[in-house]
């Protein structure tokens, strides 16, 4: 009873501070470390993330509505068959020849019969070889379209991004479709937050992700690589799933609506599987649309086969062609109160058009 009575601490008695041991110093003395990396690593997560660009929406001015006008004047007198004739006249162009560093390295190339050309070839300062262009958009590099990375090249990728300092990345395929692999995974996602390359020069990390709309995601990443000034580069990574390859999507104006979103971003990289039909559509609809709020006339069939001599081979179907057209007639459309033109004869060809495409 005594014994175990004296071990007991007696009230209003205060308790002699223990001394802390070496080793139990040491632990929280780490462990105050870790937390405060951990605070400073969450407060730059956040800062990063903070560091979204405002963006620059497409502004309906005077100039716009008289160059959609003209080209609604112009085109709804047109039928489909005409159209057609002007795609077929597109596909009897000759091809450019490939760049040499297409030839040389068939390895990196996901489809040897989707040619990479020399003129506004993404070149590494590496050295090494992606199959890759720079579209050049009324006088400034804007975007770069691309095939999707192979598991080989997910490294020249990613080194492509840092290299240009590429702040969005627009995806327009799925990793698998029809059971075929088409892009390898080469993000991370919430399952899998960090993701190395390049020898472990670049760390890719997950921030978050957001349900934009439909069948429209958007993933923030945090981009670190030891060449960056800044430390860190803040990249979007848009994802369009369910767009049928070599086809057109259910949506009348799904791509103005992504496009809206990645219009504030300085430079993207945009690619699907081969990187030139639902890419070469989705960037000849920014093209065409950018044309028009420019108030300068739009010529469809000069802008593909500009865009072509950019990136060979875009555009691969008929329908892809078509949509192009669809997509600005459709958006006129909604802007057709304001606009002196033939109603009937616009919603005439935009019924005629959506008839004949092969929707996803």
């Amino acid at each position: 009873m005594s014994g175990a009575g004296s071990g007991r601490q007696k009230r209003g008695q205060t308790e002699a501070p223990r001394r802390p041991t070496r080793g139990s110093t040491q632990q929280t003395r780490q462990a105050r470390t870790q937390q405060q990396q951990a605070r400073a690593a969450t407060t730059q997560e956040q800062s990063v993330l903070a560091e979204a660009p405002t963006l620059r929406r497409w502004e309906d001015t005077a100039e716009f509505f008289f160059a959609l006008e003209r080209f609604v004047n112009d085109t709804s007198p047109r039928t489909v068959q005409d159209l057609v004739s002007e795609f077929t006249e597109l596909n009897a162009a000759p091809r450019p020849e490939p760049s040499p560093e297409f030839t040389r390295n068939l390895e990196c190339n996901r489809y040897r019969d989707v040619i990479c050309t020399e003129i506004n070839r993404v070149r590494l300062h590496s050295g090494r070889y992606i199959h890759a262009n720079w579209i050049s958009t009324f006088g400034e590099n804007r975007f770069i379209c691309t095939q999707g990375p192979l598991e080989t090249t997910c490294d020249d990728f990613w080194t492509m991004i840092v290299q240009e300092n590429i702040e969005g990345i627009v995806m327009l395929c799925d990793t698998i479709e029809q059971n075929r692999i088409k892009c390898h995974q080469y993000w991370p996602t919430a399952d899998n937050k960090l993701m190395r390359f390049a020898n472990n020069q670049i760390m890719v990390k997950f921030a978050r992700e957001h349900h934009v709309e439909g069948a429209l995601y958007r993933t923030d990443l945090i981009v670190g690589a030891p060449q960056m000034r800044q430390g860190h580069l803040r990249v979007q990574h848009f994802h369009w799933r369910q767009w049928p390859d070599r086809g057109v999507p259910h949506s009348d104006l799904a791509p103005l609506r992504l496009l809206y979103h990645v219009i504030g971003v300085p430079r993207a990289v945009v690619h699907c599987s081969a990187g030139i039909g639902r890419t070469g559509t989705l960037v000849a609809v920014y093209l065409a649309n950018q044309t028009l709020h420019l108030g300068q006339p739009l010529n469809i069939f000069a802008l593909i086969r500009d865009l072509r001599r950019q990136r060979s081979q875009s555009i691969q179907t008929l329908d892809q062609y078509l949509y192009i057209y669809f997509v600005i007639l459709r958006y006129a459309q909604n802007k057709a109160s304001k606009l002196n033109i033939n109603v009937n004869a616009l919603n005439a060809l935009v019924q005629a058009l959506n008839s004949t495409m092969r929707r996803g």
